[in-house]
């Protein structure tokens, strides 16, 4: 299986690598939508904007709605531009969506108009929020030799990989799970979201945390072999369209949010702590 996304992928790595002058902003915008998973219901939206000349724009933006091409339904949304990281970033709007079906993002910034098209499905591709997840059958490692063959991050802490999926939900504590392949990773958040999860975690010891591998046959393994790789049967399982993704589940094993893409550790800790209140 292959991740049916990398084309909007690559898009937005295309992007990342451009600057960020908007000083020139000239009248053609392009819209880049990066989230992939969307479903009546609460979603997050992630989308990007470059400017003629391949410049990403991070302006505050004068509108932006999103609209039901088969139907009246439409939504005006709150929007900022969030920084993840050095170069890197993207617009976020959260939005609740009665309606399936194909919507238009429109965009204003400047007097200058723009959008892009994005489906909504009847059901999320991913687990469902408020619903127990599918069962996984995980890797744990039992020494520190262990790790080189069910992670590929660098540094790999041993506390993300001491116990399994199953054991995990059995144990009344809340769960956190980060589906990512830092060595491998295309949009390049993945090494990043998961030093955030290293750094939180350890002021959070009533919680379990997992990092779970994206690909199986990861060792030795670069970005020039990509159409090599072979996604796990977890990412299967969970319907991931595309990495990183991370998941907060209650100490009853219940998904209360889920986020595609990167987050900060602000944001990590914000959800951390309304599991706490559940």
């Amino acid at each position: 299986m292959k991740f049916k996304v990398f084309a909007i992928i690559f898009s937005f790595l295309f992007l990342l690598s451009c600057s960020n002058d908007n000083s020139n902003l000239k009248e053609e915008l392009s819209v880049i939508i990066i989230s992939s998973d969307h479903s009546v219901g609460k979603n997050i939206l992630n989308f990007a904007i470059l400017d003629i000349n391949g410049n990403q724009i991070t302006d505050k933006l004068e509108s932006v709605i999103v609209r039901n091409l088969n139907s009246d339904y439409e939504l005006i949304l709150e929007t900022k531009f969030q920084k993840w990281f050095e170069g890197k970033g993207a617009y976020k709007s959260k939005l609740n969506l009665d309606e399936s079906g194909f919507y238009e993002l429109l965009i204003k910034i400047n007097n200058i108009e723009s959008k892009a098209i994005f489906n909504v499905n009847k059901k999320s591709l991913t687990p469902t929020i408020g619903e127990k997840p599918p069962i996984l059958k995980t890797l744990k490692a039992s020494k520190v030799s262990d790790l080189k063959k069910i992670t590929s991050d660098p540094n790999p802490d041993m506390n993300l990989y001491n116990i399994s999926y199953e054991d995990a939900i059995k144990n009344s504590k809340p769960t956190i799970v980060l589906f990512s392949t830092p060595a491998l990773c295309v949009s390049g958040t993945c090494g990043p979201i998961l030093e955030n999860l290293k750094n939180i975690k350890r002021d959070y010891d009533e919680f379990n945390f997992l990092h779970i591998e994206v690909y199986k046959n990861f060792i030795n393994k670069t970005l020039r072999d990509l159409d090599t790789l072979e996604v796990t049967d977890p990412v299967i399982e969970w319907g991931l369209p595309t990495e990183p993704w991370i998941f907060f589940l209650d100490n009853n094993g219940i998904l209360k949010s889920k986020f595609e893409g990167f987050i900060s550790e602000n944001e990590l800790i914000s959800e951390l702590n309304l599991l706490k209140d559940f």
